[in-house]
């Protein structure tokens, strides 16, 4: 069989409908696995949907959907008419989906039947219902209709969500080469062979997606097991009980979660509960408190890896390696090195390379990163020379360790969700009784911070918190909002952030 790592993704379904399209590859939590093939017999219907509605080759489509077989399905047909696929979680309100099939130009949307948001946009609407797992499924003719575009690496494959600083949301676009890139790079953090790899005729358990596909996190572990010939197994949303069934069930070897989730499966499972055949779990998506690393450690007796990432990068930027962890050698602090075709420099405010060990902005430049945003406030965020700026602060050691010191950013992570403050702020301020408002991270045990408002305000904090239940996704709303006389300011009469900050951590500890 012939692999070839260029041009469009959708050749990672096609090397499986071409290799053994009668293999399950997905569980959807206790359902399945849905073949292949099943899967592959989806795309290519909404692939012929997607051209009944002159969808074709450099053209954006929402695809809204959550953790099931869909997924694949409505992201391949995307992929099989050369378009690409703007992935929005279906939780997200009306108003996200009206700003983003405007601002990004999208021109159809893929959505559960019964998702009333997705229709109110006015765009041609594919609906795609759950569909059986395996089934009467025509190989030869699947075969002939499953189809690889031949579109430039350059295309956009994916876009990203994420907020803008006027609260609007943009897209992070991510082509077919940087999908490539990222398979590559991830593959050499853990062996010297990056090509892909067959099915094996051995079983072998599936990777847990923990993660939303819409989110970076879930829909790299999704390609990453295509490339590599792994079955998945999908929880819909996170459950500590839900995911120790499954780890129990098919023997799942390893763990990809975010701080939360980690902090869910110490609270919710049984205190005699272990974690199976689990040989280590890789954190990612929002910092990782030591506390939380060394009492997940000394509980479940599973080394936990760290990991830097973000979405402009398409995930990964460095990670621990899984030999050092499991050999007890690690650098205390450091989420490792940088991966392999990732460059990484920290750099002053004026933008020139600091002395070795000393903190700046961290810089990386490589093939998967982002070509750039749309929609929203889309300023650029790499440079002429591919260098891009991730807002956040760190050092290297000599040994070449990166280590994560603070966020310039704005951005409040709550769980390993982005979410910007004036986004926050501006739907508040939405109500004619708020006349000013802040929002700003308090520390979290469990989501690591949670979004705190403060209001200058003739409304009560209850009523502001009902009111705005329908103009946010639901981990965007903050988890407490207190209104005040005033708001601390600073001279010239702009809200003091790190004051309102102190206000909020005091508010919370004494209310």
């Amino acid at each position: 069989m012939t692999w070839t790592t260029e041009g469009s993704i959708a050749a990672l379904l096609r090397w499986r409908l071409d290799e053994k399209p009668e293999r399950g590859f997905a569980y959807v939590e206790d359902e399945g696995p849905w073949t292949y093939q099943s899967i592959g017999a989806e795309a290519v219907r909404v692939a012929r949907g997607l051209r009944a509605q002159a969808v074709g080759a450099g053209d954006l489509v929402i695809v809204r959907l959550g953790n099931d077989e869909r997924f694949l399905a409505a992201v391949g047909g995307v992929w099989m008419g050369g378009a690409g696929a703007i992935v929005m979680h279906p939780a997200a309100p009306s108003r996200d989906v009206t700003s983003v099939a405007t601002s990004m130009g999208a021109k159809a949307i893929i959505a559960d039947p019964e998702d009333l948001p997705a229709r109110s946009v006015g765009l041609p609407c594919i609906a795609i219902a759950r569909f059986p797992a395996s089934g009467a499924v025509d190989a030869a003719q699947l075969a002939q209709t499953y189809s690889v575009p031949a579109v430039p690496g350059s295309s956009p494959a994916l876009v990203l969500l994420t907020s803008g600083t006027t609260g609007q949301p943009k897209g992070v676009v991510l082509t077919h080469d940087n999908a490539w890139a990222n398979l590559r790079a991830t593959v050499a953090a853990f062996r010297s062979d990056t090509s892909p790899t067959p099915i094996s005729d051995i079983a072998r358990p599936p990777n847990l997606i923990s993660n939303p596909l819409s989110h970076t996190a879930g829909v790299v572990r999704l390609l990453f097991a295509l490339y590599v010939g792994r079955t998945i197994a999908l929880l819909r949303k996170f459950d500590a009980t839900m995911a120790k069934s499954l780890i129990d069930r098919h023997g799942i070897d390893n763990l990809t979660i975010n701080p939360a989730m980690m902090r869910m499966l110490l609270e919710n499972l049984p205190d005699n509960a272990d974690l199976g055949k689990v040989r280590y779990v890789s954190s990612g998506t929002a910092p990782l408190p030591p506390a939380l690393r060394e009492e997940f450690e000394k509980r479940f007796g599973v080394p936990v890896l760290q990991a830097y990432g973000q979405t402009e990068a398409f995930g990964g930027i460095a990670i621990e390696s899984v030999k050092d962890v499991l050999s007890g050698r690690r650098k205390p602090g450091s989420v490792g090195r940088p991966l392999p075709g990732v460059e990484l420099r920290i750099v002053g405010p004026d933008g020139e390379e600091v002395a070795g060990g000393e903190v700046g902005e961290i810089v990386v430049r490589a093939r998967s990163a982002t070509s750039g945003y749309i929609g929203g406030d889309a300023v650029q965020p790499v440079d002429d020379e591919g260098w891009l700026r991730t807002g956040d602060q760190g050092r290297v050691d000599e040994d070449g360790y990166l280590f994560i010191t603070g966020r310039i950013k704005n951005i409040i992570i709550c769980g390993g969700f982005n979410i910007v403050p004036e986004e926050v702020e501006a739907a508040l301020a939405e109500d004619r009784s708020v006349r000013e408002v802040t929002v700003v991270g308090v520390p979290d045990d469990r989501l690591g911070e949670v979004p705190v408002a403060i209001a200058e305000s003739d409304c009560s904090a209850a009523d502001l918190i009902e009111k705005i239940g329908d103009r946010l996704a639901p981990y965007k709303r903050p988890r407490r909002v207190f209104v005040v006389d005033a708001l601390p300011r600073v001279a010239n009469g702009k809200v003091d952030r790190p004051a309102a900050a102190a206000l909020a951590r005091e508010l919370c500890s004494s209310n």
